[in-house]
């Protein structure tokens, strides 16, 4: 009987991690295919929507968070972890650390993917904020005349004439 009983929270764990492989592994899918779109020179289209997937895959992260709380709360455990391990052993509790091992490693490639776009959006946003100051040519101090005739220089002037 006691068994049973012990045997009963991995009845509840298994499914649960399953899922949660199931959430992360098209989640590392999804960040993937937005770092490619990334790195393609800003494919904005395909940008989007690898962001909208992303975007609908963590909606259903927040809820299977939710019905984790739930479970961890019913076990009286603040970790997953700690409620497997406070089980005996059993092939099934083998299965549900080996289960959490490949979480672990496709998580720590999905903070690595998010680096990587992280990098690339930031790489981006200089360049457009470079192009953006040539287009303006937000004159900082004049370029032409001599110091002691300032009202001389030339000022205000657009490298890319922008009435054209």
């Amino acid at each position: 009987m006691d068994n049973e009983n012990m045997a009963s929270p991995l009845d509840k764990i298994l499914p649960l991690l399953g899922k949660e492989l199931s959430l992360a592994l098209r989640l590392y899918e999804q960040a993937e295919t937005q770092r490619k779109a990334l790195k393609d020179h800003l494919n904005g289209k395909a940008v989007a929507e690898a962001t909208e997937a992303i975007n609908a895959t963590l909606r259903e992260l927040a809820a299977y968070e939710k019905e984790k709380a739930a479970l961890l709360t019913e076990l009286g455990a603040a970790t997953l972890e700690e409620a497997v391990g406070r089980l005996p052993y059993s092939k099934e509790k083998t299965r549900a650390r080996q289960q959490m091992q490949r979480l672990n490693g496709l998580l720590q490639k999905l903070k690595d993917v998010g680096e990587a776009s992280h990098g690339l959006l930031n790489h981006a946003m200089e360049y457009l904020t470079f192009s953006l100051n040539v287009m303006t040519a937000a004159a900082a101090s004049p370029a032409y005349g001599a110091p002691d005739a300032p009202e001389r220089a030339t000022q205000g002037r657009k490298l890319l004439d922008t009435s054209v």
